[in-house]
């Protein structure tokens, strides 16, 4: 499909178009929120995949860690949209169900890996 007939679908399907920050790259968004701040006990960042490359560790308490689970179980190969202030500040694919904590493997710089660990708490 085109990217126009895309456009009509997500609209068509109430979804909001919002581009994944620092890059060309769109994602539709539900208006369903699955888990917020208060859902985290913790995030921080973790090294990468190399020495300039970082991940952000994200951990759930009890109650964020039963909905990710619920909404992750039957969206493998989906994408999951992390937002910060609005701002969608990554798009992972989901490849395993999260519960208790989940890696952001992004290979973000050191300062986007700060800014969303920082935002998760």
């Amino acid at each position: 499909a085109c990217a126009s007939d895309l456009r009509r679908k997500a609209k068509a399907a109430g979804l909001r178009e919002a581009r994944v920050r620092g890059s060309d790259r769109m994602v539709y968004l539900h208006q369903e929120i699955v888990a917020t701040n208060d859902d985290i006990s913790e995030g921080r960042v973790v090294p990468g995949d190399g020495p300039l490359l970082f991940s952000v560790n994200v951990e759930f308490n009890a109650k964020g860690a039963d909905k990710m689970r619920q909404a992750t179980a039957s969206h493998l190969g989906s994408i999951l949209a992390i937002l910060i202030d609005g701002d969608v500040v990554a798009a992972p694919t989901i490849r395993a169900p999260i519960s208790a904590s989940a890696v952001l493997s992004g290979n973000f710089t050191k300062a986007e890996a700060d800014r969303i660990a920082g935002g998760l708490r």
